[in-house]
């Protein structure tokens, strides 16, 4: 008797089982979605570089900080990115830039901060 008991409570729970469908984001998925907006900004990067410096500056090691919902439930976000400038054959001087953007008022994005940090030689980070 209990051994038919046990059975039919394994068979019961095997057929019962359902399996959770999760959405399961993973490193890739973050690194694809930073790289799209990424290259939604980089106009606007370009331009405000430019804007800061008085001229073009190239940059490497590039990164989203944070992605914020103005107000939630709208389209509208600040998106903090942050990059090193270099010069010539990625040398200095580096710059660490750290730009938010913002497209609450406009359909496009414009920098609403700035900040620049000379690095010294043995501040500059490996990128990722």
């Amino acid at each position: 008797m209990k051994k038919s008991l046990l059975l039919l409570i394994a068979c019961l729970t095997l057929f019962s089982y359902s399996p959770v469908k999760s959405k399961n984001v993973t490193e890739n998925d973050l690194q694809l979605r930073d790289d799209v907006i990424f290259t939604m900004l980089y106009p606007f990067i370009e331009k405000e570089l430019e804007k800061q410096y008085g001229e073009g500056k190239q940059i490497e090691c590039e990164k989203i900080i944070k992605i914020e919902r103005l107000p939630v439930g709208t389209y509208l976000f600040n998106i903090t990115v942050q990059a090193i400038t270099f010069e010539d054959a990625h040398g200095p001087p580096n710059d660490l830039v750290t730009i938010t953007f913002n497209n609450e008022t406009s359909q496009d994005w414009h920098a609403i901060d700035f900040k620049q940090k000379r690095l010294k030689e043995n501040e500059i980070p490996k990128c990722d």
